[in-house]
């Protein structure tokens, strides 16, 4: 075996950095595979070469992604993500002498449970045994049984629902689940000084705990909550929906004044859909509106000029937890810059990080049975330096912490919009660090 290239130890010292497994596990993890043995050949018998030790071939990681559908923008951004991981983590596997590569193969789910579950049971009839994604609660909900029967790691950068914290299943989470996105989302609203909330969402797993977490934590802090609208996952026009949430909105107005009243809502591409028909109710562009993960970054809301006008006129805040500090930061927000400038969420740096936790798992165990990978992955996680930064999960394969950024849409200089980060909601402490730039827009 020749020796690693300067590009070999490069990608040595940076597969380390990326992720440590155990720090006991250093030289069975990295070591040189051990040359082959020859036997002594019996009379009239060729010579024999024993095969190399350990795992051989390609393990083909399924990912579970949403290309067409509500949340296209987030499923476009870990593609980009996975595939550098992909790239990058061959190389590594190629100069660390492993005799296993890595293939990851992309499924369009378009948000839809029922094609999720027909994705991961044709992947899992070819083989198949690690799945990133899927990338909604309401997806993750719906193949989390057939995950478990058939023992195939799932590892999901975005799910959310605390309705999916579960222990001991197959199912991991590189988030952390909407009991912590409740808070940092109240945090916003009492920053404006909101009194009444007024709550449209999604009728499914996660919109059902999200609004849950809000209304709770509001509650708890004096914020009175009335639900507004809640509806169909599948639906695409929204006339009476918004017609009612006005009504709502008008009568707390008069009663309590627009600076007392906010909207939240709680939705994935359909809330540009939303604005659209809510830009016939003068009182809902009085009040101050907020958002979510599933609505922060995407870029429906920031191309049409008049929902765009619409939100950055109502503030339209919406949380969405944030990276932690990485050296690896960069040039996952690059791959992601070069293919569809702009901006990734964090769900691409919890893609990327899920891809390098599989394939150091597998790497370590010299197996890629799941139920092994399955046991080691919360220790390949607590010793890793990921995308997504330093992290652990908890007694529910979830993301046990995170602070959230907050992203606005704002009119550039030319015109245009876009989304910009407005401040960070501390994990630590409860509080909003505001950009000096939101403090001083006048």
């Amino acid at each position: 075996m020749s020796m690693p290239t300067n590009r070999a130890y490069t990608l040595i010292i940076v597969a380390l950095v990326v992720g440590i497994i155990l720090g006991y596990a250093f030289g069975l993890a990295f070591q040189t595979p051990a040359e082959p043995v020859a036997e002594e050949p019996m009379d009239g018998e060729e010579p024999q070469t024993e095969e190399p030790m350990g795992l051989t071939g390609t393990v083909t990681i399924g990912a579970l992604l949403d290309l067409s559908g509500g949340l296209s923008t987030y499923g476009e951004n870990s593609q980009a993500a996975l595939e550098l991981a992909e790239e990058e983590i061959n190389e590594w596997l190629e100069a660390i002498g492993a005799n296993w590569n890595i293939d990851i193969r992309f499924e369009d789910t378009q948000v839809e449970p029922s094609i999720a579950l027909s994705k991961i049971q044709t992947l899992a009839g070819q083989g198949v045994k690690f799945i990133i994604g899927p990338m909604s609660s309401g997806e993750v909900k719906e193949i989390r049984e057939f995950a478990n029967n058939n023992r195939i790691l799932v590892i999901s950068q975005s799910s959310t629902s605390p309705a999916l914290a579960i222990p001991d299943d197959f199912i991991f989470r590189f988030t952390p689940t909407d009991l912590l996105q409740g808070p940092a989302a109240v945090a916003i609203l009492e920053e404006q000084g909101i009194e009444h909330l007024v709550i449209m969402w999604r009728g499914d797993t996660w919109g059902d705990g999200l609004k849950e977490s809000i209304a709770e934590e509001a509650t708890n802090l004096g914020i009175v909550v009335h639900d507004g609208p809640k509806y169909d996952p599948q639906q695409e026009e929204f006339t009476s929906e918004v017609a009612s949430l006005a009504d709502t909105v008008q009568g707390l107005v008069d009663q309590f004044g627009a600076d007392k009243v906010g909207v939240a809502l709680l939705g994935f591409k359909e809330v540009a859909a939303v604005m659209t028909a809510a830009l016939d109710y003068d009182v809902l562009s009085q009040v101050k509106w907020i958002g979510s993960d599933g609505s922060a970054l995407l870029q429906d809301i920031v191309t049409d000029p008049n929902v765009a006008s619409f939100a950055a006129s109502v503030e339209f805040l919406n949380p969405i937890f944030a990276p932690g500090a990485s050296p690896f930061n960069e040039k996952v927000r690059q791959a992601v810059m070069d293919r569809f400038d702009r901006e990734p969420d964090a769900y691409a740096y919890a893609a990327y990080d899920a891809a390098w936790a599989i394939a150091l798992s597998i790497q370590f165990v010299g197996d890629d049975d799941p139920e092994k990978v399955k046991e080691i992955l919360p220790d390949t996680v607590a010793r890793m330096v990921g995308a997504s930064g330093v992290f652990q999960l908890d007694e529910n394969g979830d993301r046990a912490t995170a602070d959230y950024d907050i992203y606005v849409p704002v009119e550039a200089d030319d015109g245009s919009f876009t989304w910009m980060k407005a401040g960070r909601w501390l994990f630590t402490t409860g509080e909003i660090q505001w950009e000096e730039w939101w403090l001083e827009r006048g």
